[in-house]
C-alpha cells in the first residue's frame, strides 16, 4: 500500500482520536460545574490537562513530521510510530474518561436520598 493509501487512513484516525478527546472532555467538564466541590480545583485541573493535551499533541506532530520527512523502508517504522502513539494517545484518554467517570458515579452515589414523602 502507497503512501498516498495510507496518509487519509491515518488522518482520519487521527481526527477521530482528537474529536474523540474533545467530546469526552465537554462530558465531563459539563460535569464538574454541577457540583461546587468540583469547581474549586477545576481551572487548575482543567489547566493541566490542557497542558497534557497539548504536549501529547506536540509529540504525535513531530512523530508525523518525521514520517513525512522520510521514504523507503524508514517511512514504515515511522508510520508504525505514529499509529502507537495514537494507539497510546486513546488508551490515555479512555482511562482518564473511566476514572471521571468512576468518581461522578461515587459521588452521585454519596449524596443521601430523599426522604420519602408520607402518604395522605
Amino acid at each position: 500500500m502507497t503512501m498516498t493509501r495510507i496518509s487519509p487512513y491515518l488522518f482520519a484516525v487521527g481526527t477521530t482520536l482528537a474529536l474523540a478527546a474533545g467530546l469526552g472532555y465537554a462530558q465531563t467538564n459539563q460535569h464538574e460545574h454541577s457540583n461546587p466541590a468540583a469547581t474549586q480545583s477545576a481551572p487548575a485541573e482543567r489547566q493541566a490537562m490542557m497542558d497534557r493535551m497539548q504536549a501529547e499533541q506536540q509529540r504525535l506532530d513531530d512523530l508525523v513530521a518525521q514520517m513525512n520527512a522520510t521514504t523507503g523502508p524508514e517511512k514504515v517504522d515511522r508510520i508504525a510510530a505514529v499509529v502507537t502513539e495514537m494507539a497510546a494517545m486513546h488508551k490515555r484518554m479512555n482511562t482518564m474518561m473511566m476514572q471521571r467517570g468512576m468518581m461522578m458515579h461515587m459521588q452521585r452515589d454519596s449524596t443521601p436520598p430523599a426522604p420519602p414523602i408520607p402518604p395522605r
